[in-house]
């Protein structure tokens, strides 16, 4: 007697370790990436790391000229741009690891069961 699945999950079982491994490198690729942020002006520089985190500043000495409101609004925006930027690049890393992990490629079905599409529209979906 045969399985239908069997060969499927056979088939995952021998490329586990492979993405194991691809999976540890992105996760090290993440750690390390960072993105930046600049403002408007460009007078200020923001770099956050990929958990949104400020690691670093940099500003321009033409920002020293600036009252101390439109300063604090350059500092606002670079750093906005930068955390931005880093949860992109948080979004892009583990998009590519679900498109490669196993069963990844597949649309999720839907965890509401069939009977329960059937019901009358006055029914809420819990019922």
């Amino acid at each position: 007697m045969t399985f239908p699945g069997l060969d499927r999950i056979e088939a995952l079982a021998r490329n586990l370790d492979s993405w194991q491994r691809e999976l540890a490198g992105k996760m090290t690729e993440l750690e390390d990436s960072s993105a930046e942020g600049v403002s408007d002006s460009g007078l200020v520089r923001v770099t956050a790391a990929a958990d949104g985190t400020i690691v670093s500043t940099e500003v321009n000495a033409r920002a020293m000229r600036l009252d101390s409101y439109t300063l604090a609004e350059e500092f606002t925006a670079a750093a906005k741009r930068a955390q931005e930027a880093a949860a992109a690049r948080v979004r892009e890393l583990v998009g590519e690891v679900m498109a490669d992990a196993p069963g990844g490629g597949r649309p999720a079905e839907s965890s509401r069961p069939a009977a329960a599409s059937q019901l009358p529209d006055d029914r809420p979906d819990w019922y």
